[in-house]
This record gives structure tokens, C-alpha cells and sequence, in this order.
């Protein structure tokens, strides 16, 4: 019996390697075939033409993203003070937001900031009424599809991610240096400067560059939001290949791409290493919340409260109001578009294959993730480290223009291998912090204890990462239901996913309906992500 238990825990053991194995080769194979254009095949167009285009395109594509990233710690430093610091109604909520930008797509923030902010939005219905009313002339809001609206959306979309890890480091920064400071007579404004801002850069940079990466990365925001002469190479790789069957300047596009990611990449990596030692110092938190104190305080508190709630909550209410609205004057019920949607054969069909991709794909991941952070935590090898973060350098469109080129068409196992091979990076991370949490003399004590290595890592590393593993399938599924780009330059025959399903309702002007649609997919996020954490507090 403890034979078979052996062969069994070996078996599930090499079974694990060989999906972590698979899924790198075949990134690397895709990554290869991106770029092989470049050297297979002839322009017909001059070179220097080709080069400043791509110059062109690539600095708006770092402008957008550093912009993009402005915002987001514009909003997610001040929120992350109050807290980190403060005590007020609605702190856990606020804190909870940072669970949507990874589980919600950012397809459905688009859809949001378009039933609120566009032209017939829910803001521009509002002023109309109020301009009939009392015979106003108050200007409209247009600023959507505008490069401004472009960097407005994307960076309070990504303003939790910012404000949940700098809260979390700043909750827990010793007093002594800023009290020393203000016995000496120090403004809070120069102590802030002076010895909280380097406190906190650590924590700051390791929120800022993943974000960077997503704004880097963006790809359905700016095709539905960018207007004329705003672009990016995401989508200008995708226009190449779709519109023009251009493969060589696409894959120009995506090799400049890559090593533009991979040097920001490699940048997280320095500083995340400089970095370690600081974060490990302060374990404990500082102390008690304090309120909100003084009149500039609470007023600046307001401001920030305020234009969460106009950018951020008003778009996700707004998606919830036009999901339950009808558009149909013959039928007024809410439930109208829901109804609608579920008579629809297309939706069934997207709702099993989005939910049979997100599971495969939340499985790979974790697994490789899981074989991944034992391997890291017997070598600790700084190299390793950084090979987990070689996929963040890779987009979902230079994975799917490598495919078209291998494949010329994609299929299910294709998109589950690609969505994965992307992916895995989130769930080694989710899962490493616990394996490392495991003392030396623990794991001394089990290689005594038995002799058969397969038990240190079920009976060890296993029950210990339980939390990880559940968290880390969570994070995958939600990153995989959303994920547009993949299945929409990989266009599968007979396949569908609730994100194109809501992408072809909103390119039709079926707003209504790509709400209810949306909806669905976010609950389906939310639910397999809330469950997952569920099951997290419960092992």
C-alpha cells in the first residue's frame, strides 16, 4: 500500500513538472514564431518609414502607460493613507475594491465608463434633464473616447492594485523616526517627504511596475476608446495581422514590444531584490487607527472619496442600471435583457466554454506554480526567481500572432496552453510566500523523519500551501473569463467566450444587453474568486 502511495505521489510529481516544462516551450516556441517574420519574409515599404512608425508607436504606447500609472498613484497613494492610517465608515469596502481589477475584465470597466460617460450615458441623460428643467446650457461630457479619457479609465481602473499594497506597508511603518521628527518641529508635509515617502518606496514600486505592465499591455480599452492617431502596439500588432495581413511589421511590433516589457521587467526584478531586505523589517503594525482629523484633512479625504466614487463606483453602478434598463418600449421589465440573452443559443454556448477554459486554465496554472515554487525554494536562485517573471514580458497578442503564424488557426487546447503559459507567473506567486513561511528546521526534520522526498512535499509543502493554491486557482480563472485579446486574434471556429460574446453586444450598440452580459461574466469571476478565498480562511 505505501508502494502505490509512492508510485502515486511520483507520478503527480512528474505529472506537474511536465506542464511546468510544456507550458515554457510552448511560450518560447510562440515567442520565437512572433518574431520569425522579421527575417522570413520581404517589406515592400521603405525601412526607415517601418522604424519611425514603430518609434512612433512606442513612445505613445510608454507615454499612455506612464500617464496611465500617474493617475493611479495620484488616487491609490491618498487612498492607501487613509487606510492604512485612518479609521472610517466604509474602510473594508474600500480596501475590498482592490479584488476588482483582477477579477473583473477590463472589458466590463469599458462597458461601465460607457453607460455613465458616454454620450447617451447615465451623466449626460442627467445634465439633459436638468438643461430642460431650468433651461440651463451646461455642457455635455465627451471626453471619453479621447486620448484623456484613455488615461483617465485605465488608471482608476488600476488605482486598488496601488492603494491596497501601499495601505497594507503603510499600516505597518514604525512611529519612532516621524515622532522624533515632529518633537524637532517638522510639518507633516516634510516628514512625509523626508522619511515616509522612503519608507514606503518599496512598497510603491512593487505596486507601480505590475500596473505600468497592464497599461503597457492595454489592448480593449484602447479599442474601444482610442480615437484618431491614439494607439498602441497591442493593438496595432493585432490591426497588422487582422486588417492587413502585414506579419512582417507585426512582428517587428512585437519584437520591439517584448524588449521594451522585458527591460521594465527587469527593472521590477532589480528593484524588487534592492527592495527585499527593507520590506522584511517592519512586521508589526504601527498601532490603532486614528480618525480623520482636522479640516484639511477631511476635506482632502472628501475630494479623494469623491473621485473614487465618480470613477470608479458610478461606471460599475452604471453597468448594474443598464444591465436591469430595457431599451425595448413594448417591455419595461427588468429583466427584460436577461431574458433575452438566456433565449439565446450563442450565450449558453459562451457560458460553457468560458467556464470549462477558465477551469483548465486556473488548473495548469496552479500547477505549474506549485512545481514552480518548490523547485525555488531548494535552489534559491536568484536567476530562477527571475524566470518567473519572463511571461509578464510577453502580451496575450504577440502569444496569439506567434500561434497564427504556427497554427494558422487556433483551437481550445491552443487557447488553454497560451492562456496558461501567461498566466502561471500569478499563481507562483500567490504560492511561493507560503512556502518560504516553512521553517529550515521543519523541512530538516522531515528528510530525517522519511526517507522518500515525495513526503516532504504532500505531507509538507502541500498542506501548507492550501491557502495559496485555492487563491492562486481563483486569480487564474478570473484572468482567463476575461481575457479578450487571446480568443480574438486567435478567432476559433465554433468556439465562444462570454468576453467576445459581450465584445460583438457592445461593437453592435446592444449596450443593454452587454451589460446583462457582463454582469454574468463578473459574477462568475467573482463568485469562483470569492469562493476560492472562502476556502482560504476555511484551511
Amino acid at each position: 500500500m505505501q508502494q502505490k502511495s509512492q508510485i502515486f505521489q511520483k507520478s503527480v510529481f512528474l505529472f506537474s513538472a511536465l506542464i511546468f516544462v510544456l507550458l515554457s516551450v510552448f511560450l518560447i516556441i510562440c515567442l520565437f514564431c512572433a518574431c520569425s517574420p522579421i527575417f522570413t519574409l520581404t517589406g515592400h515599404s521603405q525601412k526607415a518609414v517601418s522604424v519611425l512608425r514603430i518609434a512612433k508607436i512606442t513612445s505613445l504606447t510608454f507615454y499612455q502607460a506612464f500617464l496611465s500609472l500617474f493617475v493611479a498613484i495620484l488616487i491609490g497613494v491618498p487612498a492607501a493613507f487613509f487606510c492604512g492610517k485612518r479609521n472610517f465608515f466604509g474602510r473594508k469596502f474600500l480596501l475590498s475594491l482592490s479584488a476588482i481589477p483582477v477579477c473583473m475584465p477590463a472589458l466590463i470597466i469599458a462597458l461601465g465608463y460607457i453607460t455613465f460617460f458616454g454620450r447617451s450615458g447615465i451623466l449626460n441623460q442627467f445634465i439633459n434633464s436638468i438643461n430642460s428643467i431650468w433651461n440651463l446650457k451646461t455642457p455635455s461630457v465627451n471626453f471619453l473616447y479621447t486620448f484623456f479619457g484613455l488615461i483617465l479609465t485605465q488608471g482608476f481602473y488600476n488605482f486598488p492594485l496601488v492603494m491596497s499594497t501601499v495601505s497594507d506597508a503603510w499600516s505597518r511603518l514604525p512611529n519612532e523616526q516621524a515622532e522624533s521628527a515632529r518633537l524637532l518641529g517638522s510639518s507633516e508635509w516634510r516628514i512625509f517627504r523626508t522619511i515616509t515617502l522612503f519608507q514606503l518606496m518599496p512598497a510603491i514600486v512593487s505596486a507601480c511596475i505590475p500596473v505600468f505592465i497592464y497599461c503597457f499591455f492595454s489592448f480593449m480599452l484602447v479599442l474601444l476608446f482610442g480615437g484618431i492617431g491614439i494607439t498602441t502596439l497591442e493593438v496595432e500588432i493585432y490591426q497588422a495581422v487582422r486588417n492587413t495581413l502585414d506579419f512582417r511589421f507585426a512582428s517587428s511590433l512585437a519584437l520591439t514590444e517584448t524588449l521594451s516589457a522585458g527591460l521594465v521587467v527587469a527593472l521590477y526584478a532589480v528593484l524588487e531584490k534592492r527592495s527585499s531586505v527593507e520590506k522584511g523589517l517592519n512586521l508589526k503594525s504601527s498601532g490603532d487607527l486614528k480618525k480623520i482629523r482636522g479640516p484639511a484633512e477631511k476635506i482632502f479625504f472628501g475630494i479623494v472619496i469623491f473621485l473614487i466614487m465618480l470613477f470608479f463606483l458610478a461606471p460599475l453602478a452604471g453597468i448594474i442600471f443598464n444591465a436591469f434598463s430595457s431599451a425595448n418600449r413594448f417591455d419595461s421589465s427588468i429583466f427584460y435583457n436577461l431574458r433575452k440573452i438566456l433565449s439565446s443559443k450563442s450565450f449558453f454556448k459562451a457560458f460553457r466554454w468560458t467556464f470549462f477554459s477558465s477551469l483548465t486554465t486556473g488548473f495548469l496554472c496552479t500547477t505549474a506554480g506549485f512545481f514552480y515554487a518548490i523547485v525555488l525554494r531548494k535552489s534559491r536562485s536568484a536567476f530562477l526567481k527571475s524566470v518567473s517573471m519572463l511571461p509578464m514580458a510577453i502580451s496575450g497578442i504577440v502569444t496569439g500572432l506567434g500561434l497564427m503564424i504556427l497554427f494558422r488557426r487556433g483551437n481550445f487546447l491552443i487557447l488553454v496552453l497560451a492562456q496558461s503559459a501567461l498566466i502561471w507567473p500569478m499563481a507562483f506567486r500567490q504560492i511561493f510566500p507560503y512556502i518560504l513561511k516553512i521553517p529550515e528546521s521543519t523541512v530538516d526534520a522531515a528528510r530525517i523523519l522519511s526517507p522518500n522526498p515525495m513526503d516532504l512535499i504532500f505531507k509538507i509543502y502541500l498542506p501548507v500551501c492550501k491557502r495559496g493554491i485555492f487563491s492562486a486557482f481563483g486569480f487564474c480563472f478570473a484572468i482567463s473569463a476575461g481575457d479578450t485579446s487571446l480568443p480574438l486574434i486567435l478567432s476559433i471556429p465554433n468556439f465562444d467566450t462570454l468576453a467576445l460574446f459581450t465584445y460583438r453586444l457592445a461593437g453592435s450598440y446592444k449596450f443593454n444587453e452587454a451589460c446583462m452580459t457582463g454582469l454574468i461574466l463578473a459574477s462568475l469571476c467573482t463568485v469562483v474568486f470569492g469562493l476560492a478565498k472562502r476556502i482560504c480562511k476555511s484551511a
